[in-house]
C-alpha cells in the first residue's frame, strides 16, 4: 500500500473503490487462526494508518478546485472541507484507513470482523460521492489530526422526509426510528436537506490538551461553514451521541439539539462497526435545525476566531458566552419534550 498516502499515487489503479475489501460471508473465518495473528494484524493496521502523511492533500484540493473550504490560521495545522468524489483517490482510501484505525482503537470496531476479511480500511463504496469530508492536518507531518464527516442521503433525488420508500439514514436504522415518527415540524423537508453527523474523532497520538481544544475549534468552524456551503445546504443535522461527549460540540455550536429517549441502538455483529453500541455509553439519536446563513456565519467567524487564538481555553470560555445552544429530550415514542438548560450540556471537558 505504500508508505503513506501520498506515496500510493502510483499504485491508484490498484486501489479503486471497487476494489477496496468488501467483506466476506458472515460465517467465514479464517483456518485455524491464532490470536497472536489477529493481534498481529491488527497491529499492522494501526503501525499503517499511524505512519500516512496527507501533506499534498491541502495542494491538490486546491490545484483542482476541489476544496469546498479551508483555514490556516498560522498554528500550525490546516483544515480542509472536500466532497468524496472530489478527494483523489488514494486519499480517499487513506480517510477510510484513517476512521477504521481510530474506531479500533477505541474499540468501537470488531477487531475479529477486520482481521477475518482482511480489512484495512473501511469500505469505500459506503461512501456517497457527495459526503463532506472535513480534516484537519498537521503542516511539518502531514499527518490527520481530527476529522468529521457530514454524510449525504442514499437517495439519487430528493425524497420528502416523510416517504415510506426513502433510503433511512444510518442512525436510524441503529436506533430502529424514523425521523418523520418524531419530527411534526419536517414540513417540506426532503433527505437531501438532511446530513449526518458522522466519526468525529481526534487522533489517538494528539495527548496535548491545548492542541486537541484548537482541532476540535478547527472541525467545528469547517462544520458549521460546511452546513452552508453551495450545492448542499443543510437544513437539518442528525446522527447520535454520548451525552457527556461529543454531545458537547454540538452545544458549543449554538444548536438546539433534540435528543431521543428510549431507544436500543444495535448493529448487526456482522458489521464491523457493531462494538460502537456496546462498548459506548448511552447512545442516543439527535436532530437539530441549522440555522439561518446570516447566523451560520457569525457563528463561524466566531468559532475560527476561537480556532486562531493564543490561548485555546481562554478562546472556549468566551466562545461560550457568545454562543447559546440547548437541549431537549424527547420520547421517541410519546414525543414529548423536556429541556435541558445549556449550562447543564456544556458542563465538562470540551477538549476531551
Amino acid at each position: 500500500m505504500g508508505r503513506n498516502a501520498d506515496s500510493m499515487a502510483g499504485g491508484a489503479a490498484a486501489l479503486r473503490p471497487w476494489n477496496v475489501p468488501l467483506g466476506l460471508s458472515g460465517d467465514h473465518r479464517a483456518a485455524g487462526p491464532s490470536e497472536g495473528a489477529r493481534q498481529r494484524y491488527i497491529r499492522d493496521i494501526l503501525r499503517l494508518h499511524s505512519r500516512q502523511s496527507f501533506g499534498r492533500l491541502d495542494a491538490e484540493l486546491r490545484r483542482t478546485d476541489a476544496c469546498l473550504y479551508r483555514s490556516d490560521h498560522g498554528r500550525g495545522v490546516v483544515t480542509s472541507v472536500a466532497r468524496s468524489e472530489s478527494i483523489p483517490e488514494r486519499y480517499l482510501v487513506g480517510l477510510a484507513g484513517f476512521r477504521l484505525s481510530e474506531y479500533l482503537r477505541a474499540g468501537f470496531a470488531s477487531e475479529d470482523l477486520v482481521f477475518s476479511r482482511s480489512l484495512f480500511c473501511e469500505p469505500v463504496r459506503e461512501f456517497h460521492p457527495a459526503d463532506l469530508h472535513v480534516i484537519t492536518t498537521d503542516v511539518a507531518s502531514g499527518r490527520i489530526l481530527g476529522y468529521v464527516a457530514l454524510a449525504h442521503t442514499k437517495d439519487p433525488e430528493p425524497r420528502p422526509l416523510n416517504a415510506a420508500d426513502r433510503h433511512p439514514f444510518p442512525c436510524e436504522q441503529a436506533h430502529d426510528v424514523r425521523l418523520q415518527d418524531v419530527l411534526r415540524e419536517a414540513g417540506d423537508l426532503t433527505t437531501h436537506a438532511v446530513r449526518e453527523v458522522k466519526r468525529f474523532v481526534h487522533a489517538h497520538a494528539v495527548t496535548d490538551r491545548s492542541l486537541r481544544l484548537r482541532i476540535t475549534l478547527e472541525l467545528l468552524a469547517a462544520l458549521t461553514r460546511a452546513s452552508r456551503l453551495e450545492g448542499c445546504p443543510t437544513r437539518l443535522l442528525i446522527g447520535d451521541v454520548e451525552e457527556h461527549v461529543a454531545l458537547r460540540h454540538l452545544v458549543l455550536l449554538g444548536l438546539d439539539v433534540r435528543l431521543l429517549l428510549g431507544t436500543e441502538p444495535r448493529l448487526n455483529r456482522q458489521n464491523v462497526m457493531h462494538p460502537m453500541y456496546t462498548a459506548r455509553e448511552k447512545v442516543l439519536p439527535f436532530y437539530a435545525w441549522a440555522p439561518a446563513a446570516e447566523e451560520v456565519d457569525r457563528r463561524g467567524r466566531l468559532l475560527e476566531r476561537a480556532a486562531a487564538s493564543d490561548s485555546p481555553f481562554r478562546a472556549l470560555r468566551e466562545l461560550m458566552a457568545q454562543l447559546t445552544g440547548s437541549v431537549r429530550y424527547t420520547d421517541a415514542e410519546r414525543r414529548v419534550g423536556r429541556t435541558v438548560p445549556r449550562a447543564d450540556a456544556a458542563a465538562g471537558e470540551v477538549a476531551a
